[in-house]
C-alpha cells in the first residue's frame, strides 16, 4: 500500500482526497462470503469539507457490513502483509507441489494443510510476486 500511497500523494493534485485500502482476502478467501474479514484502510488525505468525509463514509460502510474493519498506516499494513502473506502463499504452493490429496483419515491439521493449498494455488503468481518484491 506504501508504493501506491506515495505515487497518489507525488501525482494527484493537493486537492484530491486518497483513501488506501486493502481487502485482506481474495477470490478463494473471499468467495463465500467477506464476513468477519480484514478489511484494511488509511485515510491518507480527506478534506474537511462534510460532503467530502461523507463520501469517504459511504464508501467504507459498503465494507463495514461485513468485513472487520481495520484502520492502519500503509507502512504498517506493509510490514505485516509482507511477513504474513508471503509465508502464506510460498508455504501453499510448496504443498501444491507435494500433490496432497485427502484422505478418509485427514487429522484435523491436514486438513488446514489441504485448505491452505486450495487458498493460495488459485492465486496468480502475478500476486505471489508482488508479495515477494
Amino acid at each position: 500500500m506504501l508504493v501506491a500511497k506515495n505515487i497518489l500523494l507525488r501525482y494527484l493534485p493537493l486537492e484530491s482526497d486518497i483513501l488506501c485500502t486493502h481487502p485482506m482476502f481474495g477470490p478463494e478467501s473471499g468467495k463465500n462470503s467477506w464476513a468477519g474479514l480484514p478489511f484494511v484502510y488509511d485515510k491518507v488525505r480527506i478534506g474537511k469539507e462534510e460532503d467530502r468525509i461523507d463520501r469517504f463514509e459511504r464508501f467504507l460502510d459498503v465494507f463495514a457490513k461485513g468485513c472487520r474493519m481495520v484502520e492502519m498506516s500503509c507502512a504498517k499494513h506493509d510490514m505485516y502483509a509482507a511477513g504474513s502473506q508471503f509465508v502464506t502463499h510460498t508455504v501453499g504452493r510448496l504443498l501444491k507441489r507435494f500433490g496432497l490429496e485427502t484422505s478418509p483419515i485427514n487429522t484435523k491439521g491436514y486438513e488446514t494443510l489441504l485448505d491452505l493449498v486450495e487458498n493460495t494455488a488459485g492465486d496468480s503468481f502475478e500476486l505471489y510476486y508482488g508479495l515477494f518484491m
